[in-house]
């Protein structure tokens, strides 16, 4: 279901496969975190990515790393950073649109592009719902099989081309920088060499 890539007495860091929910549906399906809990009751949840997505998850299993991932989040000392591939010629830079009336900030940086695509590295610096996709199609460039957001970019590609790529944070106890990477998974990878 997930890769573990990191646990210790404070944090578990997994890998999420896409087309996985985070947690439980509105319909009770159970999700990521459901499956996870049944073998360890400690774990909280944080934060999620949405079921199409792919990439780092992580949760809290001690009273001091749920305090100091709520704290991270909240501020934003968390710092996630994400790949996609976009539909589109998109540029480098911000995009702060706000989204439900809301601020929003997301960056963008142009990595490569070809045949009508552009991977781009983009990280948060609010955390609205689906910021990085609808930002993406707010731009004009919306993500590569966004069944959602992207209108036509929507039959692009098998799956939504968007990845957690890496995750840091300071760890609970020892307040050491942790940085967590996944690479590009299988099914991007095709996607990902049609963009160079």
């Amino acid at each position: 279901m997930a890769t573990e890539i990191f646990r210790d007495h404070h944090l578990l860091v997994v890998d999420k496969p896409a087309g996985i929910a985070t947690q439980a549906d509105k319909n009770g399906q159970p999700g990521l975190y459901d499956a996870l809990r049944a073998d360890d009751p400690t774990l909280a949840l944080h934060h999620r990515l949405d079921r199409p997505a792919s990439g780092l998850v992580v949760f809290g299993r001690s009273g001091l790393a749920n305090k100091s991932l709520a704290d991270g989040f909240r501020t934003h000392s968390i710092q996630r950073t994400y790949v996609a591939i976009l539909v589109g010629d998109a540029v480098s830079g911000t995009w702060d649109a706000p989204i439900d009336g809301k601020s929003a900030r997301s960056d963008v940086t142009v990595l490569h592009s070809a045949n009508g695509f552009t991977a781009v590295s983009m990280s948060l610096h609010t955390g609205r719902t689906h910021q990085l996709r609808r930002h993406a199609a707010m731009n004009g460039t919306p993500i590569a099989g966004d069944r959602r957001y992207g209108g036509s970019a929507s039959r692009a590609w098998g799956r939504l081309a968007l990845h957690a790529a890496t995750l840091s944070l300071k760890h609970p106890e020892t307040r050491a920088k942790h940085t967590f990477e996944s690479p590009l998974p299988e099914d991007l990878a095709a996607l990902w060499a049609l963009a160079h």
